[in-house]
C-alpha cells in the first residue's frame, strides 16, 4: 500500500515537472535556453576515448565540479546521491555503504571505482573503502557514473555499474586555492592547494587537506562514540612534449583515524554472547600514476598507464595490508570511414598481508595473484550519423577461476537531432574475493534452547572455499536521450539483469560440532548456491526554468529477487533482496537571484530498506524511508573570494540511513548539519 502511495507520488511529481516544461516552452516570459550544451558533455567511460554524453549507448549520468559545487556535499559519497540508480547508505559517521542497481552493503561487491584511471579495490572482499576516497572535491573535473555492466571495457567487478571519478588538469589549477570552515557536524574543513608552470607546457600543483567530522547519535540521542578525521596531501604535474606526446605523473598520500563501536560474538558473554568494543582504528596508504599519451595520426592515439597503490588498516577484529601494480596499454584507430576500433592489454599484480585475530582469520596470511587482460571494442557505423553498433569483449585470466570473457553488443539510433535510442546486451563477472577462497570469520552467536548442561549457544563460522565461482549478469537495456524542449531534456534507462551463482553459505549438510572447550561450533562454507534477478527504470531530467534557474530530477524504481537453492542455510539473499530501496527521488533547484548569489535546494527521499546482512542484532528491523531537504546559499562579493552556508538533513533532527554490516553495536542517526566555508584564489 506504502509503494503504491510513493509511486502515485512520484508519478505526479514527474508529471508535474513535465507540465513545467510545456509552460517553460510557452511561456514568452523566459528566456529561451538551449539543452546542447548540457548533451555535448564529454565522457571517456563509455568507450575509453572522448565521446558525448549524446552519443554513448549506455546509461550514464555526469555529475559536473559546478554539480559537486553546489550540493553542499563535503565528501564523494555525498555528492553520489544526485545520480539516479546509485543507493548510497551513511552507516556511521566514517562508513557508506554504496552500490548500483541494488546489491547494497558495507562490503558491496559489484561497482567498480576509478579516480584517474585508478581502480580503488579491496582484494580483501572486491569492494571500497569509501572513507579512504577523501579527493580534494574542488580539484574534480567530473564523476561519470555508469549503470550497468562496464566490464568490456574495465573487467571483473564492473558487474552493476562503473564510477570514474576525472580529476582536473594541473593546467586548469593555476594560481592559489584556499578553503576554510566548520559547523556542528563538520567540525573542521580546510584545504590548501597551489599550481605553477615551473617549464614551458609543463604544469604542476599540490595539495593537503583536512577534515574532522563529529560522532553520529543512537536512537536515543547518545553520542555514537565513531568520530572521524583524515589528513591527505598530493600532487599532479602535466607536461606537453615535442613530439605532441602528453605525460601525467601523480600521487596522494593519506592518514586517517576512525572510531567505531563493535559488539563481537563471545560464547561466554551471557545473556547476549557478545562483547562491546570501543574500537579505535587507523587507515593510511599512499599511490603513484604514471600515464604517457600519444597522437600516432589524426584517426590514431594510444596510452601506457603503469600505478602502484598501496593501503594498510588496522581494526580490532583483523589488520591488512595490500599492494597493487597495475600496468594498461590501450589503442584507438580508425579502420575504415565507419569502424573505430579500441583494443588494450593489462596485467595486475596484487599481494596481501593479513593480521590474524581471534575472531577472523586467513590461510595463508599472504598471497600474491596476478591478473592478464585484453580487450577489443569495435564501433561500426551502419547508417552514417544515424546507427551505430558496438561489438566489444574482455578476456581475463586470474588466479582463482581462470578465464572469464565478458562480452557486449550495443545498438544506438539517433531518431531526430533531439532524440537517440540505445539498446545493449551484456554479461559482466564478479571474481571471488580472498575473503571467499581463504578466510574464517567468526560472524554471530545463536542460543541453542537446551537446558544445561548442555551448550547454551552455537558460534557460526563463515569460511572460504578453493572451489568458490565468479558470479555472472546477464543484463539487457535500453534507454532513451530527449530533448522535447529548448528547455528540457530527459535521459531514462530501462533493464533487466539476471544474475547466477550468487554467493551463500553452508547447507542442510553442514552440522553444529563441539570444540575441545565444549561449545558448538557451525562452519558454513561459501557457495554459489543462489541466483536472481532485478529490473527497474532511471530517470534524470533537466528544466531550465528561466535564465538562471535550473531543476535537476532523478528518479529511480528497483526490484530485486534473489533465490538460494532449496537445502541451503543461508537466508542472506533473501535479506539483500530487502536492502535496497525500491524508490528513490532528488530534486535540485539551482538559482541564481543575482549573478554573485547562489541559492539552492536539494530535496531527497529514500524508500525503506533493510541490513545487508542477517546476522546481526537489528538485522531484521526496518529502516524507514524518509525525506531530507539540503539549503546551499553561496556569496561571491569580488572575484576570487566566496562565502558558502550549507544546512543539511533540514527535515528532522536525525534520521537512520543503515546498519554497519560487521560486529556492529547499535544503528547510528544522521543529524542535521549547518557548516559555513571561506573560499579564497590567490
Amino acid at each position: 500500500m506504502r509503494t503504491q502511495l510513493w509511486a502515485n507520488l512520484t508519478a505526479s511529481l514527474t508529471g508535474g515537472i513535465l507540465m513545467l516544461a510545456a509552460t517553460a516552452a510557452l511561456s514568452e516570459d523566459l528566456t529561451e535556453l538551449s539543452m546542447e550544451e548540457l548533451l555535448a558533455v564529454e565522457v571517456t567511460s563509455v568507450g575509453k576515448k572522448a565521446q558525448s554524453l549524446s552519443d554513448a549507448a549506455a546509461a550514464i549520468f555526469v555529475i559536473s565540479n559546478d554539480d559537486i559545487r553546489r550540493s553542499g556535499a563535503t565528501s564523494v559519497p555525498e555528492a553520489l546521491r544526485m545520480a539516479p540508480g546509485l543507493q548510497v547508505k551513511r552507516i556511521d559517521a566514517n562508513k557508506w555503504a554504496i552500490s548500483a542497481r541494488g546489491f547494497n552493503g558495507r562490503f558491496a561487491n559489484k561497482l567498480l571505482v576509478l579516480i584517474d584511471g585508478r581502480t580503488v579495490y579491496t582484494p580483501s572482499f572486491s569492494g571500497v573503502y569509501w572513507e579512504n576516497q577523501d579527493v580534494m572535491l574542488a580539484d574534480i573535473d567530473r564523476i561519470e557514473v555508469i549503470r550497468g555492466p562496464g566490464a568490456t571495457l574495465w573487467g571483473a567487478n564492473a558487474v552493476n555499474g562503473v564510477i570514474n571519478i576525472i580529476s582536473k588538469s594541473a593546467a586548469a589549477t593555476q594560481g592559489g586555492l584556499l578553503i576554510a570552515g566548520g559547523g556542528n557536524e563538520e567540525r573542521a574543513i580546510g584545504a590548501l592547494r597551489y599550481g605553477g608552470e615551473p617549464a614551458p607546457d609543463t604544469f604542476a600543483r599540490v595539495y593537503a587537506k583536512y577534515n574532522a567530522r563529529d560522532a553520529l547519535i543512537t536512537s536515543l540521542g547518545d553520542d555514537g562514540r565513531d568520530e572521524w578525521d583524515i589528513g591527505q596531501g598530493g600532487f599532479r604535474v602535466d607536461s606537453t612534449l615535442g613530439a605532441g606526446d602528453r605525460v601525467t605523473l601523480q600521487g596522494d598520500l593519506y592518514r586517517s583515524s576512525l572510531r567505531q563501536q563493535l559488539a563481537m560474538p563471545d560464547p561466554l558473554a551471557t545473556p547476549t554472547f557478545t562483547d562491546p568494543v570501543d574500537d579505535h582504528l587507523n587507515a593510511q596508504g599512499w599511490n603513484l600514476l604514471g600515464r604517457w599519451e600519444r597522437a600516432l595520426s589524426v584517426t590514431s592515439d594510444m596510452a601506457l598507464q603503469l600505478y602502484y597503490d598501496h593501503t594498510e588498516r588496522e581494526e580490532y577484529y583483523i589488520g591488512q595490508r595490500a599492494d597493487v601494480l597495475d600496468l594498461d596499454f590501450q589503442q584507438r584507430t580508425k579502420a575504415g570511414e565507419r569502424q573505430d576500433l579500441v583494443w588494450g592489454l593489462g596485467y595486475r599484480s596484487m599481494s596481501d598481508d593479513f593480521d590474524n585475530t581471534d575472531t577472523i582469520t586467513f590461510t595463508p596470511t599472504s598471497e600474491s595473484r596476478n591478473l592478464w587482460s585484453g580487450f577489443v571494442q569495435d564501433e561500426i557505423e551502419l547508417l552514417r550519423d544515424r546507427l551505430r553498433l558496438t561489438l566489444g569483449a574482455k578476456v581475463e585470466h586470474n588466479d582463482y577461476t581462470g578465464w572469464e570473457i565478458q562480452p557486449n553488443l550495443r545498438l544506438l539510433w539517433k531518431v531526430s537531432e533531439q532524440s537517440t535510442v540505445w539498446g545493449s546486451v551484456s554479461r559482466a563477472v564478479r571474481t571471488p574475493s580472498r575473503a571467499e577462497r581463504n578466510s574464517s570469520a567468526s560472524t554471530n552467536i545463536k542460543k541453542t534452547g537446551l537446558p544445561p548442561p548442555y551448550p547454551q549457544s552455537v558460534l557460526v563460522n563463515t569460511v572460504g572455499d578453493t572451489g568458490y565461482a565468479s558470479e555472472s549478469l546477464i543484463a539487457y537495456e535500453l534507454g532513451l536521450r530527449t530533448t522535447p524542449t529548448k528547455r528540457l531534456n530527459l535521459d531514462l534507462s530501462l533493464f533487466y539483469n539476471d544474475y547466477d551463482q550468487l554467493r551463500t553459505s553452508g547447507t542442510a549438510s553442514n552440522q553444529a560440532s563441539p570444540t575441545s572447550a565444549g561449545d558448538l561450533v557451525l562452519t558454513l562454507p561459501f557457495a554459489n548456491n543462489a541466483y536472481g534477478y532485478g529490473y527497474g527504470l532511471e530517470l534524470a531530467a533537466d528544466l531550465q526554468l528561466r535564465e538562471g534557474w535550473r531543476l535537476a530530477l532523478a528518479y529511480s524504481y528497483l526490484d530485486l529477487d534473489l533465490t538460494a537453492s532449496a537445502d541451503t542455510l543461508d537466508t542472506s539473499n533473501e535479506t539483500q533482496s530487502r536492502a535496497d530501496p525500491r524508490q528513490q527521488l532528488s530534486l535540485r533547484s539551482l538559482m541564481n537571484p543575482r549573478p554573485n548569489i547562489d541559492l539552492d535546494l536539494w530535496l531527497k527521499y529514500v524508500d525503506n530498506t533493510y541490513p545487508a546482512f542477517n546476522s546481526a542484532a537489528y538485522s531484521d528491523q526496518i529502516i524507514p524511508g524518509y525525506w531530507t531537504l539540503d539549503l546551499h546559499l553561496a556569496w561571491r562579493p569580488r572575484p576570487g573570494l566566496e562565502l558558502t552556508l550549507v544546512g543539511q538533513n533540514l527535515l528532522s533532527e536525525s534520521h537512520l540511513e543503515g546498519y554497519q554490516d560487521a560486529y556492529a553495536a547499535v544503528p547510528l542517526e544522521v543529524q542535521r548539519g549547518i557548516y559555513g566555508t571561506i573560499c579564497l584564489d590567490f
